[in-house]
């Protein structure tokens, strides 16, 4: 049905930071430049895809299709939304060949919940309760810090960069510093497909510990239209107009009866303007705890990776947490097949 997929981290958040952030979010597409690893061009011949960089954005596209956008700066709060949660350091949108958006940002039900993003929820850092995640809590938050580089070849094109995990409230501490590594991979079209490696490393002598929970981790949101909750209304206060979506594991399982399984992937699937869509989180076999439990929201079109929901674990200076996933989008209900067949190819291991 498909072609196998081609084998293959301060910015300072200070109130100037903040300051600047709305101000160039407002003008993201003033100066925008492309910045290759030993080329000053971008090619047709790159595999088709070409990186650009402004001051608020890394933009992945195939010819003028973005495939992905990563925010550097936070996209600009709506209007009925607290400012604390204006959050960089995420993916959106998640765009399906067609060009229909899979993710969301700054949904009504939720909305600390941006993209692809990665944050900690139940955590102890010096003593402190430290929840990453849930940012009205405002003990602390993940964020941009710097783009390392990006990149443009034959067989893939992408961006490093470094985000923080950082406590919100006084004294404010540098926690984590996590390094991403996007590749985008070239494809015939049918589906979009990109990895992102991730390593988290203590930047002070003391731990951080990740206690047992629920949630947290590497999440994917879903659009809004998913939540499956009567008379959900948007920030205009107008109903939500609901579409079908699901969950579907490597398993066999569903919403309710995959929370919390062992998982190798997890898709997200439902209806956008009355057509299928898909996006498919695979979870590396080298990946702490693989396979890793995987938290389904019951209600909510979002998931996560969650090691934490096996016990707690500390990362230090000695001991970073390394993760490595890969997303398959498509404009298709999920093909279980298909979808552990890129699974195998990319681990390179017998079921």
């Amino acid at each position: 049905m498909y072609k196998s997929c081609l084998v293959l981290w301060f910015a300072l958040f200070s109130t100037e930071a903040r300051a600047q952030q709305t101000e160039a979010a407002t003008t993201a597409k003033a100066a925008v430049y492309v910045r290759l690893a030993g080329d000053s061009t971008v090619t047709d011949d790159l595999g088709g895809l070409t990186v650009t960089e402004d001051q608020a954005t890394i933009v992945v596209l195939r010819g003028e299709q973005p495939i992905l956008v990563y925010n550097k700066l936070s996209p600009t709060v709506p209007t009925g939304i607290d400012a604390v949660y204006a959050r960089s350091g995420f993916v959106h949108p998640v765009y399906t060949p067609s060009g229909k958006v899979v993710t969301a940002t700054f949904p009504a039900d939720h909305a600390h919940q941006h993209g692809v993003f990665s944050a900690w929820v139940k955590t102890t850092y010096n003593g402190r309760e430290i929840d990453f995640w849930n940012l009205g809590g405002r003990t602390g938050r993940v964020l941009h810090q710097r783009v390392v580089e990006t990149f443009s070849r034959a067989d893939s094109s992408g961006f490093e960069v470094d985000l923080l995990h950082q406590s919100a409230d006084e004294p404010v501490v540098d926690i984590l510093k996590e390094r991403w590594r996007v590749v985008v991979y070239p494809n015939d079209g049918n589906y979009h497909c990109f990895d992102i490696e991730s390593q988290q490393t203590a930047l002070t002598e003391l731990p951080l510990i990740v206690q047992e929970y629920h949630y947290g981790g590497f999440a994917v949101r879903g659009p809004t239209a998913w939540v499956k909750e009567k008379n959900l209304k948007d920030l205009d206060g107008q109903i939500v107009k609901q579409e079908e979506s699901d969950f579907l594991n490597d398993r066999g399982s569903q919403r309710i009866e995959g929370n919390h399984e062992h998982a190798r992937w997890v898709s997200l699937h439902g209806q956008i303007e009355g057509q299928p869509v898909c996006i498919t989180m695979l979870s590396h076999t080298d990946n702490f705890r693989a396979p890793q439990a995987a938290r389904l929201h019951p209600t909510k079109p979002y998931f996560c990776f969650a090691a934490c929901v096996d016990g707690e674990f500390m990362i230090d200076q000695q001991h970073p947490l390394r993760s490595r996933y890969r997303y398959l989008v498509t404009d298709a209900q999920p093909d279980a097949a298909w979808i552990e067949q890129q699974w195998q190819a990319w681990c390179g291991q017998p079921r």
